[in-house]
């Protein structure tokens, strides 16, 4: 397998040469049995590190280090991003070893990353510093897929790249048998929430005013906690907690430099495969029961509920409204199912698609398209956002925004950022909101977001 990326490599550089420019050289092969995701993730130096889980799936893929970077940030910035990506991809060189048959995209050289919830750069507080949207080349990534695992391999290549010291620096990571264990923490934690109960309320007390007048149909309100504790967080170990206690969610990880990004979410943003496009409408919330019975009851409730069918109905016929356009078909049921989680269950809709050829149906594209969607702003967008920085009082950072991957066809699959903490040191920033429309009740609405931000809490304070 070493002969076959040093061959690789010297045909990338040739091509270099004659084109008197640098390129990117990807490399893949199977992974020894001992590779796993989690273990890469959590061995790894580097200063920027990537982990994606979607265990209903059997899908796992860690990265590490990056040969290129994406940074966009304005009202264009998706449109950008996704430009920028075709450009980098057209210079890309890929190769696999021939005992490599993987058909999924997300065996391949990625672009990994992420994006704010807002379009500017973000300055103050635990944000300070990170884009309004980063993807990345990473040098090194690990892929579970089923039972099958792989290792991608890129790196710049130019005319003159030493190979020799290129393939040395490529083989010089090895991949950790097992994840690190959990070390013993000293007991006790310390949480503060930004903003009292109250407060709270008097905000969601001032968005139904903006509803009963008319400026607003829909508008989520977020809150934040900051948590403290003894020890270091090791993202590593809060990641391998939310893949335990949230098999039916996607668990991330997104770290630069000393602080990293990690959340369970249930909610899919876009996945695109081809020509096939899904969506997901996430709204409507109620929580689990402490019986069967009570569950069912509740369950049954939430599903009759005309507020919380009001506000999944905002959702999905915005995100209905968005993708027509570029569909040449489209399946959004009327009448949502039933996503049962830890604690937590949601009115949900499977939004599905056919694309129609030619330009604009790049996932990022598509991603500028619908986001924010009515399940983490509100509707009108614009006014809803406007009433956001006027009233809410939070700097959300990449909260609510989303993160994923994309493929050099153009595919890939971006999740909504919920469910989710900022880990920076001994300190943590938990987030959670709560989707007001006209009949919402403010005591239930706070209730709301102590449960959603108790699912990131329990693997927080566990470990």
């Amino acid at each position: 397998m070493t002969g076959g990326l040093r061959a690789h490599l010297a045909a990338v550089r040739r091509e270099a040469r004659a084109l008197g420019r640098p390129l990117l050289a990807a490399w893949r092969e199977p992974a020894s049995d001992a590779a796993d995701p989690l273990a890469h993730f959590a061995a790894t130096t580097d200063e920027e590190r990537w982990f994606w889980s979607v265990p209903a799936r059997g899908l796992a893929l860690a990265a590490s280090g990056r040969v290129a970077a994406i940074e966009t940030h304005g009202p264009e910035r998706f449109v950008e991003a996704a430009a920028a990506a075709r450009a980098r991809f057209a210079e890309l060189r890929t190769a696999a070893d021939s005992a490599t048959r993987p058909t999924a995209a997300e065996v391949g050289p990625l672009w990994v990353g992420g994006f704010a919830f807002g379009d500017e750069p973000l300055r103050h507080g635990v944000w300070a510093g990170t884009p309004a949207l980063r993807f990345v080349l990473p040098e090194r990534s690990v892929v579970q897929h089923g039972a099958q695992r792989f290792c991608v391999l890129a790196a710049r290549v130019g005319p003159d790249t030493d190979l020799d010291a290129l393939e040395a620096r490529l083989r010089g990571r090895s991949d950790p048998a097992a994840a690190t264990p959990a070390r013993p923490d000293a007991p006790g934690f310390a949480a503060l929430a930004d903003r009292s109960p109250e407060t709270y309320r008097r905000g969601i007390d001032i968005a139904l005013g903006a509803i009963a007048r008319g400026d607003l149909e829909k508008v989520v309100l977020a809150r934040s906690c900051r948590v403290a504790r003894r020890r270091v967080f090791d993202a590593a170990e809060v990641l391998a907690a939310l893949r335990a206690q949230h098999p039916d969610c996607f668990v991330f990880g997104v770290g630069i430099g000393a602080t990293c990004f990690v959340g369970a979410t249930p909610e899919r943003l876009l996945r695109r495969s081809g020509r096939r496009v899904e969506a997901s409408a996430v709204a409507g919330s109620a929580p689990r029961g402490r019986t069967p019975q009570e569950d069912q009851q509740l369950a049954q409730m939430l599903r009759e509920s005309k507020k919380e069918q009001a506000e999944h109905e905002i959702v999905r016929r915005t995100i209905a409204a968005a993708l027509a356009p570029v569909c040449e078909q489209l399946d959004a049921p009327e009448s949502p199912a039933l996503l049962t989680l830890d604690g937590i269950q949601h009115l949900h809709t499977r939004i599905e698609g056919r694309l129609r050829t030619g330009p604009g149906a790049d996932l990022l594209e598509l991603a500028g398209r619908l986001h924010p969607t009515p399940a983490v702003g509100g509707a009108p967008r614009e006014a809803a956002r406007a009433f956001l920085a006027e009233h809410e009082g939070l700097e959300r950072g990449w909260y609510t925004g989303g993160v994923g991957w994309l493929s050099p066809s153009g595919d890939g699959e971006l999740a909504v950022a919920l469910r989710c903490a900022r880990l920076h040191g001994r300190r943590a920033t938990l987030y959670a909101g709560a989707g007001i429309v006209e009949g919402s009740d403010p005591d239930a609405e706070l209730a709301e977001t102590r449960l959603k931000l108790r699912a990131a809490l329990a693997a927080l304070v566990e470990l």
